[in-house]
C-alpha cells in the first residue's frame, strides 16, 4: 500500500517554519522526525495564497493541490504552468535541481530530493487542479428582515446535522421567512424543499431540511431549520431594532414628490404616505421592510377634484383615516371639512364621515375660524366605525387651540369641540398635533409645538387650565436649554401607544436649523410628570439607549447614518435631497406613527420628514 500524506501551511508554520519563494529553506524540525518534508505552492499571478501538497513517497509524486476555481465567485482556474514553489525540511536535505524560478507544473519538474547523508531520491512535483470538499452554510440572513438573528450552527462530529436557528422577535418575521439567503461555502450547492432556482433563497415557511453538497459531489452536509421565539418580558420593553430608512432623492422612482408627502398611516401590513398634489398617488410600503407596493393603491373613489389631503393616520382598529385640508388662511376661498374612512380596507371606496362648513353650525363655540387651517396635521383614538372615537386637529398661530372632532359608531357625535385654555402653550405651526389620550371628553391628550419652541405638554382629563410642560431631556436631544434659547432645537411630530405595561410617547426631535432630526422615544408612564421625558427614556436613533448598547435595551444608535437620522445633506455622493422643509410656503412637516403587531408582542414606529426620509423601528417585548 502507498502511504500518502498531506502537509498544509498552517501545520507548518505551527512548526515555526519559514519559508522563501526562490531558494530551497532548511529548517531543523525538532521532534518531529528527519523524514518529514512539506512543499508547497503558489501561482504567479497569486503570490498570496499559498497551495499545499500530496507527497508519495513510494511513486516519486509531489503534487500541489490548487483549488478547482482559485476564485470564490467566479469560476477562474489557476495557470498551472506558471507556477513556484517552496519548501521546509531538516537541516542538511536539499534539493537538487532547486526549486526556485518559475515551472510549468502542468507537465511537471523532476527533481532530486538530497539528505544529511547523501542519499538522492527521485521526485515529480506536479499541480493538479482539486475541487472542494467544504460543504457549509457560513451564514443565513432573512432577505426582508436582515437585523432578524439567524444563527448557523455546524455538526458538532461526523453524521450528525447542522442547524440553522432563527429568533422569531416580530410577527413580521412570519413573511419575511419566505426569503432566507445562504452563504454557503464555494462552489457547493444546496438542495432543499422551498429553494427558489431564479432567486436562490429558501423558503423556511415549514422548515425545510436542507442538504449542502460540496463542489467535489462526495462531502455533504444536513441542516435542520430552527424557528425559536425568545422569552416574554412581562412588563417593560425588550429587543429594539431599527427595520429600515430612506432617504429621499430627487431623483428617486419611488413616487416622493417635493412638498406633497407629509403624512404616514398603517392599515394591515401597509404603511401609505400621503400626497398633497394628487391623494390619488399616496404611496404604499410594505410597512416590515420599506419595498414600493406599486401595485396597490389607495381607492379615492369619492374624494372632490381640487381638494388636498396632507393629514392622514390610523385608527385603534387599523382602519385609514384622513382628513381634507381646509383652510381661510392657505387656500383662496373656505370650504367645508371633510373626513373619510376606509372602512373595507385601503383598496376599497373611502366614507365620508364628516362632511360640514367652517361657517356652519358644526363649528358653533370654535374661535378664529376667519384664519384657520384645519388638518394640516391629524391624530385619531378609538375605532373610527364602532363605539367612541375622537380626531383631533391643532391651531395654527400664536393661541394655537385643540379642536376635537367626536364620533361614535362611525357616525358625528354632536359638533366640534374647542378647547384653548387648558394652559398648554401659544405659537404653533403647521406640524403642530395633539395625540388624544381618551376617546370622549374629558378630554385628555399630550401636543407638542410643531415648532422652534420645542414643547410637548400633557393634559390630564378634566377642564381648564390643567397642563404639564414636559422638561426637555438633557442628553439624547437637540435643544437641551430648556427654554432659554427657544431656537436652540425643535419638536415636530408625536405620537403615544400603550405597550406592554408601558406608555410609549415618540417625538421627532430636531437641530435648531431643521437639518436633521431624530427619533425620540419614552415611556411616560400612566401618569406623566415634568420630568417624565427623561425619567422613561427608552432609545433615540442617532445615539441609542442610554449605554449606547443594543445588548442592554438598545439598539446602539446608528449615528450619522441614514438609519439613524433623517438629513437634509445627502448619504449619497453626488445625489439631491429631494426638498428642504424649511420655508412656510413648503408647509414644513414631520410626522410619528406607532403601529402594533397582530400577535401583541412588538409595535413599529415610524418616522417621516417631508421631503428628507423616514425610518422605521421596532420595539418587543422579547427578552435577547
Amino acid at each position: 500500500m502507498k502511504l500518502k500524506y498531506i502537509f498544509s501551511s498552517l501545520l507548518a508554520s505551527a512548526f515555526m517554519l519559514t519559508s522563501c519563494a526562490d531558494v530551497d529553506v532548511t529548517t531543523p524540525l525538532d521532534g518531529v522526525g528527519t523524514t518529514q518534508l512539506v512543499v508547497n505552492g503558489y501561482l504567479v499571478s497569486d503570490p498570496s495564497n499559498l497551495y499545499g501538497s500530496v507527497i508519495d513517497p513510494a511513486a516519486g509524486t509531489i503534487t500541489v493541490q490548487v483549488p478547482y476555481y482559485i476564485s470564490d465567485t467566479d469560476p477562474i482556474m489557476g495557470d498551472l504552468t506558471q507556477m513556484k514553489l517552496e519548501a521546509q525540511m531538516p537541516i542538511g536535505y536539499s534539493f537538487s535541481p532547486s526549486l526556485s524560478g518559475i515551472h510549468d507544473l502542468a507537465e511537471g519538474y523532476r527533481t532530486n530530493l538530497i539528505t544529511n547523508t547523501g542519499k538522492a531520491t527521485s521526485y515529480t512535483i506536479y499541480a493538479d487542479y482539486v475541487k472542494s470538499s467544504d460543504a457549509r452554510i457560513i451564514s443565513a440572513k432573512l432577505v426582508d428582515s436582515e437585523r432578524t438573528a439567524v444563527v448557523v450552527y455546524d455538526p458538532a462530529n461526523e453524521g450528525e446535522h447542522g442547524r440553522v436557528v432563527v429568533a422569531k422577535t416580530s410577527s413580521s418575521i412570519d413573511g419575511a421567512l419566505r426569503e432566507v439567503a445562504l452563504n454557503v461555502s464555494p462552489w457547493s450547492t444546496i438542495e432543499c424543499v422551498g429553494l427558489d432556482p431564479e432567486t436562490g433563497y429558501v423558503d423556511f415557511t415549514n422548515k425545510p431540511q436542507i442538504t449542502v453538497t460540496a463542489q467535489d459531489g462526495v462531502k455533504s452536509t444536513i441542516y435542520d431549520v430552527d424557528i425559536q421565539v425568545p422569552d416574554i418580558l412581562p412588563y417593560g420593553v425588550g429587543y429594539i431594532s431599527s427595520m429600515w430608512a430612506k432617504q429621499l432623492y430627487a431623483d428617486n422612482d419611488e413616487g416622493w414628490e417635493t412638498n406633497a408627502n407629509s403624512s404616514v398611516a398603517v392599515v394591515d401590513d401597509y404603511l401609505i404616505v400621503s400626497n398633497a398634489n394628487d391623494f390619488r398617488n399616496m404611496l404604499v410600503f410594505d410597512r416590515f421592510n420599506g419595498k414600493r407596493l406599486s401595485d396597490v393603491k389607495v381607492n379615492a373613489e369619492g374624494i372632490p377634484d381640487g381638494r388636498i389631503i396632507r393629514a392622514i393616520t390610523s385608527d385603534d382598529a387599523n382602519h385609514l383615516v384622513a382628513g381634507v385640508l381646509t383652510s381661510n388662511s392657505w387656500m383662496v376661498t373656505p370650504s367645508n371639512v371633510l373626513i373619510y374612512v376606509w372602512k373595507d380596507g385601503i383598496t376599497s371606496k373611502p366614507t365620508c364621515v364628516l362632511d360640514a362648513d367652517l361657517a356652519g353650525s358644526y363649528f358653533t363655540g370654535t374661535p378664529g375660524l376667519n384664519a384657520i387651517d384645519v388638518f394640516c396635521c391629524m391624530s385619531c383614538a378609538g375605532d373610527m366605525t364602532n363605539g367612541n372615537a375622537v380626531i383631533t386637529n391643532t391651531y395654527r398661530g400664536h393661541y394655537g387651540g385643540v379642536m376635537f372632532f367626536p364620533f361614535v359608531d362611525g357616525q358625528a357625535d354632536g359638533n366640534c369641540i374647542y378647547e384653548g385654555n387648558a394652559g398648554v402653550f401659544g405659537s404653533t405651526w403647521d406640524a403642530s398635533n395633539t395625540v388624544p389620550l381618551t376617546t370622549k371628553a374629558p378630554w385628555s391628550y399630550i401636543v407638542q409645538s410643531g415648532n422652534a419652541r420645542a414643547i410637548v405638554s400633557y393634559v390630564p382629563a378634566g377642564t381648564g387650565s390643567r397642563a404639564i410642560t414636559l422638561t426637555r431631556p438633557t442628553s439624547h436631544w437637540w435643544g437641551t436649554d430648556a427654554g432659554t434659547n427657544w431656537t436652540s432645537g425643535t419638536v415636530m411630530g408625536a405620537d403615544y401607544i400603550q405597550f406592554n405595561g408601558c406608555s410609549l410617547l415618540a417625538l421627532s426631535n430636531s437641530t435648531n436649523a431643521q437639518d436633521a432630526y431624530r427619533l425620540y422615544v419614552t415611556d411616560i408612564t400612566s401618569s406623566p410628570g415634568e420630568t417624565c421625558l427623561s425619567d422613561g427614556f427608552i432609545f433615540d436613533s442617532r445615539e441609542g439607549n442610554k449605554l449606547g448598547d443594543a445588548n442592554n435595551g438598545g439598539p446602539a444608535g446608528t449615528g450619522y447614518g441614514v438609519s439613524g437620522m433623517v438629513s437634509a445633506y445627502s448619504y449619497e455622493s453626488g445625489r439631491t435631497i429631494l426638498g428642504d422643509n424649511l420655508a412656510a410656503a413648503n408647509r414644513r412637516a414631520s410626522s410619528v406613527l406607532f403601529a402594533p403587531s397582530s400577535d401583541g408582542n412588538a409595535v413599529q414606529v415610524y418616522l417621516l420628514v417631508q421631503d428628507q426620509g423616514i425610518l422605521a423601528y421596532e420595539i418587543t417585548r422579547f427578552d435577547l
